[in-house]
């Protein structure tokens, strides 16, 4: 499934998906959310302001579930994912 056919991914945001080598939901499982997210943020940089509810969407897609079906421990858990990884390419 391409991208551009992901559940709760939209044109922009398979476009960037693309961008960043994820052009399937089995290359976003591979690589997972932090990698993902680690490359959105090193590709476009401080253009891109990724949203808690745009990991909410990611992982929906990866699993093929709407995004306000994951669960409440993740939903906690992603966030948090989100800081370290901006801290960690923030000091570099």
């Amino acid at each position: 499934m391409s991208a551009e056919k992901l559940r709760n991914i939209g044109p922009t945001s398979s476009r960037e998906l693309r961008e960043i080598g994820v052009e399937t939901r089995e290359d976003l499982a591979d690589f997972g959310i932090e990698e993902v997210t680690r490359r959105l943020l090193f590709r476009f940089g401080s253009e891109k302001k990724i949203s808690v509810n745009y990991l909410y969407a990611l992982e929906g897609a990866m699993h093929d579930q709407d995004w306000r079906d994951i669960s409440p421990a993740l939903k906690e858990k992603l966030p948090l994912m989100l800081e370290q990884v901006r801290a960690e390419l923030s000091s570099k």
